[in-house]
């Protein structure tokens, strides 16, 4: 077979390779991620010890509004411990919360992860409230979505 035939048969086939590896990428954006809402600690490790038994977390509560107001009830050891503001540092991909409590200085900045667990929305806080020597691991679970 000559050279030339072999190209151009070669040519279809190659271009039928091209087309194929072409990916049609549906582009969706990301949502914005809402946390608004009122939220319930779920569960409660301190130093790797599970303490939800050990407590009654069932009373606190941790209201996010959309206009970044938060408001507490039933305080317990958290990220901070009176009223005031929040802001996420990256409303699509949050992975740091900065609450500002009312009539403080600075910000408390922590990490957040954000997952959906068995259909249901969920926040996870791990922080240490003044003492370093105690590390707290909370999830959170939206009441109202």
């Amino acid at each position: 077979m000559k050279p030339t035939l072999r190209i151009f048969l070669l040519l279809p086939l190659l271009a039928l390779l091209i087309n194929a590896c072409h990916r049609n990428d549906v582009l969706v954006p990301e949502p914005v991620k809402d946390i608004a809402g009122e939220w319930r600690i779920v569960k409660a490790v301190r130093n790797g010890v599970d303490i939800t038994t050990l407590a009654d977390f069932t009373r606190f509560r941790i209201r996010f509004t959309t206009d970044l107001q938060y408001t507490i009830q039933n305080p317990l050891p958290f990220v901070v411990s009176k009223n005031g503001s929040y802001a996420l540092d990256d409303p699509k991909y949050p992975f740091r919360i900065n609450f500002r409590q009312t009539g403080a200085n600075a910000p408390v900045s922590t990490t957040f992860t954000y997952p959906n667990v068995n259909g249901k929305r969920n926040m996870n806080f791990t922080f240490s409230p003044g003492c370093t020597a105690n590390t707290y691991d909370y999830t959170l679970e939206r009441l109202n979505p």
